[in-house]
């Protein structure tokens, strides 16, 4: 019988140069499937304490995040 391939883990820190996927502490971001999402969570940041985030497409998961940074809007 043939096993199934599994998808491979994340790395569980920053190679090269995608610190962008990574927090500060070395985990991965939350990823959101949709930049509607990712938006979203934004706000609710901003709504909750006040802290100004941006979504943004990420180059290593290919998914949405946010963080802090500069503002396309």
């Amino acid at each position: 019988m043939r096993q199934r391939r599994r998808r491979p883990e994340p790395p569980s820190r920053p190679l090269g140069n995608v610190t962008g996927h990574f927090t500060k502490q070395g985990g991965a971001k939350k990823r959101y499937r949709t930049q509607a999402e990712a938006r979203s969570a934004a706000q609710l940041a901003w709504t909750l304490s006040g802290v100004d985030l941006t979504s943004y497409r990420c180059g290593h998961c290919h998914m949405w995040h946010i963080g802090k940074g500069s503002r396309e809007d």
